[in-house]
């Protein structure tokens, strides 16, 4: 990978580190549980768990 290619990576990634943590606060205020796929089984977890 290129440096350019590097610095684009690195953003994404921070990016969806942020989306990740708005989204688990907004469950938590909201007190809803997290849907998530697990190897084609649906699983609900509480937030705070994750944090």
């Amino acid at each position: 990978m290129t440096r350019k290619e590097n610095t684009i990576r690195e953003k994404i990634l921070k990016g969806l580190e942020l989306t990740h943590k708005k989204l688990i606060q907004f469950k938590i205020e909201r007190n809803l549980d997290l849907v998530i796929s697990d190897n084609g089984k649906i699983k609900k977890i509480h937030p705070k768990d994750l944090q």
